[in-house]
């Protein structure tokens, strides 16, 4: 029959110990000091009188411990040392045998480290305890491989680059972020340096600052430009933190860089849109103040038109001021629609004429190298449009069509019209 005792006191991995004894010694002084070294060890005992039983829980379960009460008149006592060594386990074997049965005890000795002569309180003490220690230092090194595989686990599948080398920069681990970023496999940088990532935008003064600082053992961060295997440069943020061995010396560095390429594509664009933004502002403020300036060239002007009369020789120059005056007006209505200054006023009015005026603008704006075609059909009728959203629109798309031809070109506007089925 066998039974099962365990401690009151549980701990996370309780010690596992198997007795194999005859009944008569399992009774009295042996069993209750068991009972009380199970308790102050945590440690859980299983107890068979069975030699078959005992086979079969060592084949089932790892123990920290086996006692053996030796049978004197057992003939081969060997078999239980042959049955934990044909099963492969890593246990601590030992023998309780009484003092009479000295040869029994000598003859375990020659197979087995750790007989043990008597069943007194002392000698099973020091076996329990060393069980004890032994089954607590398997279970923090079960908890320090658990660790490093959490860790291992967390870096393999970390979104951020981890880059690691010694203390000479020869890299020796990179992460799959690593290798789905830079386009290079690990087969192909481990052994090398970080310099095969070196873009050719960074100042050498940089790199000068990077290795001074990691050598004296401080943390590095900084933002650099580096290179993918295609020659594509992306941004990151990188972190390079040394790692000291036991003897405090450098050993090792772990840089961890973060992608931040679409970032940096965002804040400059949202950079240029605040550029666009008061540059517009400006443009605004300059086309009011030059309205004001212009109302009195305009003014003063056409007093003097009608002070001279058509027939005077001056009265052609004045018309060519009032003419300039008004296409001075045209350009700060256009920049006043620009800063977005302007509200919006709808008239019903003619678009080829419209589109004529702004046609005498465009030469200007496209260049020599475009051809200006202006195609206009007759009897075409009235819009109902803001003429500056108007102007504004082809004039976009003018300078739209000019950067699309950098060699030059033709730029056709025409106008015709269609029904609405």
């Amino acid at each position: 029959m066998m039974t099962t005792r365990e401690s009151g006191a549980r701990k996370p991995k309780p010690m596992q110990c198997l007795l194999l004894a005859p009944e008569q010694d399992r009774q009295e002084v042996l069993r209750q000091f068991l009972a009380e070294n199970v308790e102050r060890h945590a440690s859980k005992v299983d107890e068979t009188a069975c030699l078959t039983e005992f086979q079969q829980r060592l084949a089932e379960r790892n123990y920290d411990l086996v006692l053996v009460a030796l049978d004197p008149s057992d003939p081969n006592p060997l078999r239980i040392v042959e049955d934990v060594l044909r099963l492969g386990q890593r246990v601590s074997i030992s023998f309780l045998a009484p003092s009479s049965d000295a040869r029994s005890l000598e003859t375990a000795s020659a197979c087995h480290p750790h007989p043990t002569e008597g069943t007194n309180r002392t000698t099973i003490e020091r076996l329990l305890s060393g069980a004890t220690h032994l089954g607590k230092a398997d279970e923090a090194r079960s908890e320090t491989e658990d660790t490093l595989r959490t860790l291992y686990r967390a870096i393999e599948q970390a979104a951020d680059l981890v880059l690691i080398t010694d203390s000479a920069g020869t890299i020796e681990y990179v992460n799959p972020a690593f290798e789905r970023v830079t386009g290079y496999s690990r087969s192909e940088v481990v052994g090398q340096t970080p310099r095969i990532l070196k873009s050719g935008e960074q100042a050498t003064d940089v790199y000068r600052e990077l290795w001074t600082t990691i050598r004296t053992g401080e943390i590095y961060r900084g933002v650099m430009v580096n290179r993918k295997k295609n020659g594509e440069s992306f941004i990151v943020e990188k972190t390079i933190t040394p790692v000291r061995n036991s003897d405090g010396q450098v050993a090792h560095f772990i840089s961890n860089d973060r992608d931040i390429s679409e970032r940096r594509r965002i804040e400059t664009a949202l950079f240029q849109a605040q550029k666009m933004d008061a540059i517009g502002q400006l443009a605004a403020g300059v086309a009011h103040d030059f309205n004001h300036l212009l109302r009195v060239i305009s003014s003063y002007a056409e007093l003097m038109q009608d002070s001279i009369g058509p027939e005077h020789r001056l009265h052609r120059n004045v018309q060519e001021v009032l003419s300039a005056s008004r296409r001075a007006a045209d350009l700060t209505r256009q920049l006043l629609a620009f800063g977005r200054k302007q509200a919006q006023s709808l008239h019903v009015l003619d678009l080829n004429g419209i589109l004529r005026d702004i046609s005498r603008m465009l030469p200007r704006l496209i260049g020599e190298d475009v051809e200006l075609i202006v195609s206009l059909q007759s009897d075409l009728g009235k819009v109902k449009v803001d003429p500056v959203r108007l102007e504004q629109v082809v004039m976009n798309l003018a300078a739209n069509a000019r950067d699309a031809m950098p060699r030059g070109g033709k730029l056709t506007i025409a106008t015709c019209k269609r029904g609405l089925g």
